[in-house]
């Protein structure tokens, strides 16, 4: 009986890790977009905490930059966003005790 319990709990885990390995694939493909100051900067990403593009208004900037503002607008983003998780998980490390837990929905 203890048999048949635990290998009911290995499938259960089993599926579950198969289903957050389908939906973080599915969230790359899911897109947002957040809109400021009356649509003068708009920021698209994907679900997976990615920022596809930043669009700013010419009217707020010089045009001319207007380019190499927003590619260095998505890079800094990018990079703020990876600094970010990476301060997550050592914070999560100090509650597991350095466990890896990896996979945590809405987390990482």
């Amino acid at each position: 009986m203890l048999d048949d319990q635990m290998g009911k709990l290995l499938q259960q885990a089993q599926k579950l890790q198969s289903d957050m390995a389908k939906v973080q694939a599915e969230l790359k493909n899911m897109r947002v977009e957040a809109v400021v100051d009356s649509g003068s900067v708009k920021v698209s990403a994907n679900g997976r905490q990615e920022i596809i593009n930043i669009v700013v208004d010419s009217s707020i900037i010089h045009p001319a930059n207007a380019d190499v503002l927003q590619e260095l607008l998505v890079n800094a983003v990018n990079l703020a966003m990876e600094k970010s998780r990476k301060l997550a998980m050592q914070e999560m490390n100090k509650v597991t005790g350095g466990m890896n837990i990896p996979n945590i929905p809405g987390f990482f």
